[in-house]
């Protein structure tokens, strides 16, 4: 996927699938680990693919954005409702999910603005699905480490 228009594609894509996912009434599986761990892979494979400029800017750049994304998979995971149904844990977004996904695009979107002020555009450009990825895979942990949590206050 080293073309960038591609790469922002499959991550509307992607994220428009997960927003829907996630307002869902749905239960707390540990399967939820799978897209996350896809899309890194991906965004991995684009970065490598995509050969950018490294610049000690772009890295530094890059580490803040995905510092960032991971921050707001906590904030996420946070904001996720967790209940229980016949004994099973369920999980549903809700509006604050929602709010922060905007500010997680938002914010994604300002630091792609400014890498490119400076020059280092294409490495956070590469690194899209990547950040998605990981920013998925923090809110599931985070929701994973909730529901155990519910298991030894209950233990």
């Amino acid at each position: 996927m080293e073309n960038p228009l591609v790469a922002a594609l499959v991550a509307v894509a992607v994220l428009a699938l997960v927003l829907t996912r996630q307002l869902r009434e749905r239960p707390v599986a540990g399967r939820g680990f799978t897209l996350p761990l896809v899309l890194s892979a991906l965004g991995f494979l684009t970065l490598v693919q995509a050969h950018p400029p490294v610049t000690a800017l772009g890295v530094g750049l890059a580490a803040v954005e995905l510092a960032v994304v991971a921050g707001f998979g906590v904030l996420r995971g946070r904001s996720v409702q967790l209940f229980v149904k016949d004994g099973v844990p369920y999980q549903r977004g809700s509006a604050r999910t929602v709010a922060l996904w905007v500010l997680t695009v938002g914010v994604r979107i300002g630091l792609g603005v400014l890498a490119a002020a400076l020059g280092a555009g294409a490495l956070t450009e590469a690194t899209l699905l990547l950040s998605l990825g990981i920013s998925l895979a923090v809110q599931a942990l985070v929701v994973q480490q909730r529901v155990a949590g519910w298991a030894r206050i209950d233990g």
